[in-house]
């Protein structure tokens, strides 16, 4: 019978396909391997063994838990059998599963029939009237617009879905005539709907390409982050992606208990060998969690690129929280200091036991005083998908930078090396067999030299290996948004021109509640199609600049215009930078020593740069920084060459009987730049407006905020109003919390 593929998205139909629920029964009955056990159970009573007792006393059985035969009976006639089918399948899964599920319900009451009766029924007619109906559909949940299926592998997923679907509502595959059919129903169905058959090229982030990739995220201004940390931490994730080949769910749920650091003796150096023994336990199950893999990452001494380093950046990490249990190791200085004890091999580094529960991939918190980290709050994928996306864009990559790329280079990497068998690559990619990795991760782009192989000369590996990768097809120059004109030319279509004349007619209706909903849906609907236009022309423009760009390079090359100047480095803005950015990019983009001392020299000021990087603020996350010359640093030269002499003369303006111009609450906190905490307003007004906006409001029940001018703590927004009017000038305008 005709079996549908499936990929690591997709969890079998078959039980029979999970290898490791075949090897736990087959262990439960083979007692020829222990035979010394074998024998010793035989001495022993069986829990089903009678006891032979001259004695009738039951008191000596009082902890026995006896039932009568009913109420095993009613406990197996009460059992939920639909229920323990769920279990078998991821939240993920099953909210798929039953997103197909309602399509399929939707059809059957579109068409008037009983939704269970159609999977009993289920026929090569229904499949096709079904399959039609689901191509055909434009709008999703609330009206909202959807692009609908536009692709043959898009629909053959759906079918794959609705298999899966089928067998859980029914309690048994489909018919093989039916299932046969239905692949003839696709066809019919992709050629009526004009699907279109091209497949999106896969990419492959090979470690070449990841260093430059990782390069873009720690330079650029063109995507900004609430918290240093978080740049750091994106960095960080991408290292262990590509490192370990874990999937995106199990490493953002990684906390500081899956994490060991060890020194273990090097026998070929004097100094031991920092270890990182990562363990994600929340991997791909189906049918159970699987057993976790634990990684062991050695310290790479003359590392090429610390870019590529996980030590380095977690152990920036690790110090800007104070993790370690031991009190003494505060600095990376303490650390390379230890040495492992005569006798011994290794010297563990514990972590504090109130960290264990926190996680490492976390996120930012807006509170009053300013940007703060949220341990308990774990980093969301759909974060870590966007913030990768940008960053590929800005790095000029052809190809959609996602997780996943990261875990495809780890597996052809895997696959490649002498010093990986097939059995250790099964077990690290916790796949059942070699052959879902020939399915799904080897692709038809073919990296071996084929012309040099064929004529028995040698290949030329790293061209073909570079040929194949993702760096080969970077370009700053691609659009990657609309210019301000771009975008402002949607509202001339005719489409935006008729929903303007129908808001304009709504507009004279919104007295009574029914008009003014009228009037607000339209306004709705006008901004989701204005956003829905210059998605689309943003497409245009880059497929316009992928057909068309080659050409005119071309000629302005054979003109003698060899360089243009959008082909200059984007990333070059550190007039923008805060000297914590500048002095990280720095100690970072390094090249390795040549003496052991100065090499570890070299790590401790990249670890102390990550360190006192993780606190700075940079900002709000903004989609629309303009790319661009760079902003010349307007500040007098005295905040430069004498910043300490700034600050103080900052702390002594809002001290003052004046009412100021700067912010006490900015003035006191590190994390932002002296220009920040410096920073003057027009007028005590507009003072006023930032404290209630920035901090007031930002101060929730329960929190407080210091004032590190006074050494203050408030406790409240009372305190906080009074002590800024008391003490620094800054009037609110709210009397009623002061009181």
């Amino acid at each position: 019978m005709y079996q549908p593929p499936y990929g690591d998205d997709y969890p079998p139909i078959d039980n029979e396909s999970d290898s490791t629920s075949d090897s736990d029964t087959d262990s439960l009955f083979d007692s020829s391997d222990n035979e010394v056990d074998t024998a010793s159970d035989t001495d022993s009573e069986g829990p089903l063994e009678e006891v032979d007792s001259d004695t009738d006393d039951d008191d000596l059985f009082d902890d026995e838990v006896r039932h009568p035969p009913e109420y095993y009976l009613a406990a197996s006639a009460n059992l939920d059998v639909g229920r323990l089918r769920q279990k078998r399948y991821s939240p993920k899964t099953q909210n798929r599963l039953d997103w197909v599920k309602d399509h399929h319900d939707q059809y059957c009451t579109f068409i008037g029939r009983n939704p269970v009766q159609c999977f009993r029924e289920v026929s090569a007619n229904f499949l096709y009237g079904f399959l039609c109906w689901v191509c055909d559909q434009r709008r999703g949940k609330k009206g909202r617009r959807r692009p609908g299926i536009k692709h043959t592998s898009s629909l053959g997923t759906f079918w794959k879905w609705y298999l899966m679907v089928y067998r859980v509502e029914t309690g048994k595959k489909i018919d093989g005539l039916v299932q046969v059919q239905g692949q003839d129903v696709l066809n019919v169905v992709a050629i009526e709907k004009k699907l279109d058959n091209t497949k999106r090229e896969s990419a492959t982030m090979y470690v070449e390409d990841l260093a430059e990739y990782a390069r873009v995220l720690l330079s650029t201004r063109e995507m900004t982050f609430q918290l240093g940390w978080l740049r750091i931490q994106l960095i960080l994730f991408c290292q262990l992606a590509g490192i370990t080949g874990n999937r995106l769910e199990a490493l953002v749920q990684l906390r500081y208990r899956h994490l060991k650091l060890t020194l273990i003796r090097d026998h070929n150096n004097l100094r031991p060998r920092l270890f990182i023994e990562l363990t994600a336990e929340f991997t791909k199950g189906f049918l159970g969690m699987k057993d976790a893999n634990e990684f062991k990452i050695p310290e790479i001494i003359y590392d090429p690129t610390l870019v590529l380093s996980p030590h380095t950046f977690l152990l920036g990490m690790l110090f800007k929280v104070q993790a370690f249990k031991s009190p003494s190791i505060v600095s990376p200085e303490k650390l390379y200091g230890l040495n492992v004890l005569k006798g011994m091999n290794e010297q563990q580094l514990p972590l504090k036991d109130v960290l264990s529960d926190d996680f490492v991939f976390c996120q930012a918190i807006q509170a009053a005083h300013g940007v703060c980290l949220a341990p308990q709050l774990q980093l969301s994928s759909d974060s870590v998908r966007y913030r990768m996306k940008i960053g590929g864009q800005i790095t000029g990559f052809a190809q959609v930078t996602k997780p996943y790329v990261l875990r495809d280079g780890n597996a052809k990497a895997l696959n490649e090396s002498p010093d990986v068998s097939d059995s250790v690559q099964n077990l690290i990619l916790q796949h059942s067999s070699i052959d879902t990795f020939l399915k799904h991760y080897l692709d038809r782009n073919i990296n071996v030299d084929v012309q040099n192989i064929y004529r028995g000369q040698a290949p030329q590996r790293e061209l073909m290996r570079f040929a194949c990768s993702m760096s080969r097809s970077i370009d700053p120059r691609r659009p990657r948004k609309l210019t301000p004109e771009q975008s402002a030319s949607v509202n001339e279509l005719p489409c935006i021109l008729k929903l303007n004349c129908r808001i304009t007619k709504l507009s004279g209706i919104r007295g009574d509640p029914a008009g003014e909903e009228k009037y607000q849906k339209a306004r709705r609907r006008l901004q989701s199609e204005k956003q829905r236009q210059r998605r689309l022309l943003l497409v245009d423009l880059v497929e316009c600049f992928k057909k068309e760009q080659p050409v005119i390079d071309s000629e302005r090359q054979l003109s003698g215009k060899v360089v243009d100047e959008d082909t200059r480095d984007a990333l070059n803005q550190s007039e923008q930078m805060t000297p914590e950015h500048l002095l990280l990019i720095d100690a970072i983009l390094t090249l390795p020593e040549t003496s052991l001392e100065n090499e570890y020299q070299r790590r401790i000021a990249a670890v102390n740069a990550i360190t006192a990087y993780c606190g700075v603020e940079e900002g709000p996350a903004s989609r629309y920084i303009q790319r661009g010359r760079p902003v010349k640093d307007e500040s007098p030269p005295a905040l430069k060459a004498e910043v300490p002499n700034a600050l103080s003369q900052a702390i002594r303006s809002i001290q003052g009987e004046k009412r100021p111009t700067k912010c006490f609450v900015c003035l006191g906190n590190p994390s932002l730049t002296m220009r920040e905490r410096v920073a003057s307003y027009a007028t005590p007004g507009s003072l006023s407006r930032h404290f209630l906006r920035k901090h007031v409001s930002k101060l929730q029940e329960g929190m407080h905020i210091d004032c590190h001018i006074c050494g203050d703590k408030l406790k409240n927004r009372v305190e906080l109003l009074a002590h800024a009017e008391r003490f620094h000038g800054t009037v609110s305008r709210v009397p009623a919390q002061r009181t």
